[in-house]
């Protein structure tokens, strides 16, 4: 007998609760799972510490079937306790729910605590930093760190020439040693892998004079009257993408240096925006030079909908080039909605499933320390999170999912973009790719 669409809903919401000792028969390998989480988020969104915040987000991790993480560092500010002479440790800003988070953020390190609560619970834990996000003097300038504060020499330029107060210049060899050192620093910490967060916040490379004077210096044509995407732009781009070969390099070597003295592999990681291969060139991403050079370990991808740019939604590229290396790739899905959508079961596995079933060794969720508790997102999301890790058991889900909303409205079939992500229908505009 059919089932009614109220008897669809309640078999959906049945087959979705974890199980004690839930097994999975699968006769494909396991996906991994990756959850990507900030403190930061967590007490902020809570409005509450309990003076073991980092246990407890994990353990909500681990509630909903999510062993590995990638525990945030810090962007321009840091989450965790450094000892490092150009660190700044976040101590709040002009908001005033802002000192519950530095009054969490300074009782424990948060990337030390992660890390033993991990040990006994068979987590895997990698360090996440933010590759060029420093905002600027808003909030009383409490989310940008002394170190870029004290250099305006090295903020970025636009095409026009105007400073940039949200990111640094990685032509800027001081800054890409500061972002080195941080990294380093996780690994000596113990993180058991490093995640660079190339997406918060492309372009990662724009018009410094250290990028510009030496293209103009040798004869070639103004990028800055250039249209974006032409093949003269792409060469433009490849040059900009050279600085950030040239961090991956001195990361590489150096990391490599620690992994002979320590004794254990510490995995990097990438998380890059999906979009296309020129579209990443134009945002300072060479992914076919980190393949080639063995740069990286890992490519995590982000469904981040920023330019104005027809982006082809598929994994496939990225899949192929990391392949043929040895680099493990995992598709991106967001948790947290993009301004003018809405939270939605279906469309969250439908855009898990197109990556399974274009290869990707699993997936990364961002922003994973909102719906492992928030009573909005938490139904809806949080029953699906421990049947992602094999192709089997999301297959079974996403058929119960079509079955009890066989139509997506507009609002609903775009989740699971990145948060950030701008919708025309729903009144953001693009960015212009005049802003590359």
């Amino acid at each position: 007998m059919p089932l009614t669409r109220r008897g669809l809903l309640t078999a959906l919401t049945a087959s979705l609760l974890p199980r004690a000792g839930l097994t999975i028969d699968s006769a494909t390998p396991a996906k991994t799972v990756w959850g990507i989480a900030e403190l930061f988020e967590w007490v902020l969104q809570r409005r509450q510490s309990t003076g073991h915040d980092t246990a407890d987000c994990l353990q909500a991790h681990l509630d909903h079937g999510i062993r590995h993480v990638m525990w945030h560092l810090g962007r321009s500010t840091l989450d965790y306790h450094s000892e490092l002479p150009t660190s700044t440790r976040y101590t709040g800003d002009t908001r005033p729910e802002s000192k519950l988070i530095a009054d969490s953020l300074a009782k424990e390190c948060s990337l030390r605590a992660a890390l033993a609560f991990a040990e006994p619970n068979k987590m895997v834990i990698y360090g996440r930093l933010a590759m060029n996000r420093h905002y600027g003097p808003g909030y009383g300038g409490g989310l940008r760190s002394k170190f870029c504060a004290d250099h305006p020499e090295w903020l970025e330029r636009d095409r026009r020439g105007n400073l940039d107060q949200t990111r640094l210049s990685f032509a800027v060899p001081e800054y890409r040693a500061e972002r080195i050192a941080i990294l380093l620093e996780a690994a000596r910490i113990g993180a058991h892998g490093l995640c660079l967060d190339f997406c918060r916040q492309p372009p990662l490379v724009r018009y410094h004079p250290l990028v510009l004077e030496p293209w103009l210096a040798q004869g070639k044509p103004d990028p800055r009257k250039m249209q974006p995407g032409t093949p003269e732009f792409l060469e433009w781009s490849r040059h900009r993408c050279h600085f950030i070969t040239l961090f991956l390099r001195d990361l590489r070597a150096q990391l490599g240096a620690f992994e002979k003295t320590s004794g254990r592999k510490v995995p990097i990681l990438a998380r890059i925006t999906e979009g296309t291969l020129d579209l990443n060139l134009m945002e300072g991403i060479d992914l076919k030079t980190w393949a080639a050079e063995s740069l990286i370990d890992e490519i995590a991808l982000d469904p981040f909908l920023l330019w104005d740019y027809p982006y082809p939604h598929t994994a496939a590229p990225y899949v192929r080039i990391c392949h043929a290396k040895g680099i493990k790739l995992y598709g991106g899905a967001n948790t947290t909605a993009a301004r003018g959508t809405r939270a939605n079961a279906r469309a969250f596995l439908e855009r898990i499933d197109r990556n399974y079933r274009e290869g990707a060794d699993g997936i990364a969720l961002y922003q994973t320390d909102t719906p492992i508790w928030h009573p909005k997102l938490k139904p809806i999301l949080g029953p699906l999170f421990p049947h992602l890790s094999t192709q089997e058991a999301l297959t079974k889900q996403l058929a119960i999912a079509r079955q009890a909303q066989p139509d997506l409205d507009e609002k609903s079939k775009w989740f699971s973009l990145d948060n950030h992500s701008k919708l025309p229908q729903f009144g953001h505009p693009p960015s212009s790719l005049e802003a590359l």
